[in-house]
């Protein structure tokens, strides 16, 4: 069955993380705007949640971390929730590892993945990353194109002072040049703790998506996937991820989050309304785990409504 929120939206992807741990440290992570925990899931218990999602409309899944590859039983994941009723199943991934785990996570059932790209100046990725790793990322790409991976997407955050200007003409390049999808997006404030961040480092994307606008064939919008515009090019496309602070992110908004931790997590912008879906699956108990989702949904809320345009 399908089952809409309060506010008539359907929910149809379940966006999981599998951990909070990371082989990088990007100074910019907002760890998905989770707090610490000091449990995780199994991947028999990952499953079982995702079963029971299937029974609310959820068809496409999402895996996050952390970082998800530095996880052992990835591929393990993998395979269990591409056994269920799920049309799509994807990761997000800074790339480090995945030219050595995506062939097999792509025979277990991966159909795409985005993959972090903020630079491609080993310098500057390092600056950001904390560790001079750009050239195993760039093999993780070409590997995931080669296994069959598709659409492959790269992720760049836009860093006011560290990778705009030229650096976005050569991420421009070197994506549609490979006939992949590139996600410019832009910097939000999510935690408390990221108000510095965001003030030292955010910059609109309204100037670059201008000159982008100028030279694209065409445009499309996502309006599925909070009103996002795609702009196509003979080769690739280049996609603009706005901040969520407005009222359009919202209204398209299709999503219910789980955290490593086992918590049902409504909206990506707060922590005060998390439902515990872990609890009922370590009781045995399927009724548990439908009225977690029940109220998880009924929980979902815009963030940011119509008045505050």
């Amino acid at each position: 069955m399908e089952m809409k929120d309060n506010y008539g939206r359907p929910t149809t992807s379940l966006r999981i993380s599998i951990t909070q741990d990371c082989d990088l440290n990007c100074f910019y992570c907002h760890n998905e705007g989770c707090e610490k925990e000091d449990r995780e899931m199994t991947a028999d218990e990952i499953a079982k949640i995702v079963e029971i999602g299937t029974e609310f409309g959820m068809d496409k899944v999402k895996i996050t971390g952390g970082e998800p590859l530095v996880r052992d039983d990835l591929t393990e994941i993998i395979g269990a929730i591409s056994q269920l009723n799920i049309k799509d199943v994807s990761i997000t991934t800074n790339g480090v590892k995945l030219g050595e785990k995506v062939e097999d996570l792509a025979s277990a059932g991966l159909d795409r993945a985005n993959i972090s790209l903020d630079t491609l100046d080993s310098e500057t990725y390092e600056k950001i990353t904390g560790k001079p790793v750009l050239d195993k990322v760039l093999e993780g790409i070409d590997s995931a194109l080669d296994v069959g991976l598709h659409p492959i997407k790269l992720n760049t955050l836009m860093l006011d002072g560290i990778n705009d200007g030229e650096e976005i003409e050569r991420l421009m390049e070197y994506s549609l040049g490979r006939g992949t999808i590139l996600q410019l997006i832009e910097l939000e404030k999510v935690l408390p703790e990221n108000q510095k961040i965001y003030e030292k480092y955010h910059k609109s994307l309204d100037p670059i998506e201008e000159k982008i606008r100028k030279r694209a064939d065409d445009v499309d919008t996502r309006w599925l996937m909070q009103a996002r515009r795609k702009y196509l090019f003979n080769g690739g496309e280049i996609e603009i991820v706005n901040p969520m602070h407005n009222s359009e992110f919202c209204k398209y908004c299709t999503r219910l989050r789980m955290t490593s931790g086992g918590y049902l997590k409504p909206c990506l912008m707060r922590n005060d309304n998390l439902v515990d879906v872990l609890t009922p699956v370590r009781n045995g108990s399927k009724d548990g785990i439908r009225k977690a989702f029940e109220t998880a949904i009924n929980r979902r809320e815009p963030y940011f409504s119509e008045e505050e345009k």
